[in-house]
């Protein structure tokens, strides 16, 4: 169901990372990776569409929260009643991404969540490709990559093919093998001195992330693990705040 209702944003401050803007080549050389301070790739931002809990809480990702029957039973970050699955979730359409953070000005219907692209059309420069989870990425496939270059389609960026590590260099100076391109780290153990405090190797996407568990969040007034961008945040869901609001960039309001 898409209803392009106003958007509702409020008291929003953009408190992670996401993929920089859009802008311009097919091709880029040299090595494009995360970064020392990467976390995932795409930095993404957008959940994964999973159902609505049990107990009518919301997801950890922010893609659903309570069930409803109006908008008036919904709330940040989930403020929009979705009558077809009785759920509130972040957007049903567009509009109601208007002045979302990280350009995520486009409402993906099928999760609920605002996204940066649903096509590789409101992409350009230096990430002109629409990836799977709605980010505006570096590349798709190899071919997309420079000379000696592969596509990390985990984090879809280009980054140098190897076969051992004496062919990698910073920012990704290890060599997975096995995928034949270099990457920022194989086990936690590479991510010991990075400079941003992103100290946890993400093996999923070799890159090295704040967090992979509320465990790994050592900040008491950050003790939560925002899974879709593995970083600490001070909330997940409303129940985790006094003031019972948990806002889109997982503060208390």
């Amino acid at each position: 169901m898409v209803n392009h209702r106003s958007s509702f944003w409020v008291g929003l401050f953009c408190a992670g990372a996401m993929v920089a803007a859009c802008g311009g080549s097919d091709v880029t050389t040299g090595d494009g990776g995360g970064g020392d301070g990467g976390g995932g790739g795409d930095g993404t931002t957008t959940g994964d569409g999973s159902p609505i809990n049990p107990d009518g809480s919301t997801n950890p990702d922010g893609t659903t929260g309570p069930a409803c029957t109006s908008d008036a039973q919904c709330s940040l970050p989930t403020p929009y009643c979705d009558t077809a699955i009785n759920a509130c979730v972040q957007c049903l359409g567009d509009p109601n991404c208007a002045n979302a953070p990280n350009n995520a000005n486009t409402c993906n219907t099928t999760s609920h969540t605002c996204v940066q692209c649903a096509t590789s059309a409101q992409c350009g420069g230096t990430n002109p490709y629409c990836s799977p989870n709605g980010s505006c990425v570096q590349c798709l496939a190899d071919g997309n990559c420079g000379t000696n270059q592969k596509c990390n389609t985990t984090t879809y960026r280009c980054v140098n093919a190897c076969t051992s590590d004496a062919q990698c260099s910073f920012p990704n100076p290890y060599c997975n093998t096995q995928a034949g391109y270099c990457v920022q780290c194989l086990s936690s153990a590479n991510c010991a001195n990075n400079q941003n405090g992103n100290f946890i190797c993400d093996t999923a996407t070799d890159t090295c992330v704040e967090c992979m568990a509320d465990t790994d969040c050592k900040d008491p007034q950050q003790p939560y693990c925002f899974a879709g961008q593995h970083r600490c945040v001070e909330c997940l869901s409303n129940a985790n705040c006094t003031s019972n609001v948990c806002l889109l960039d997982h503060t208390c309001q």
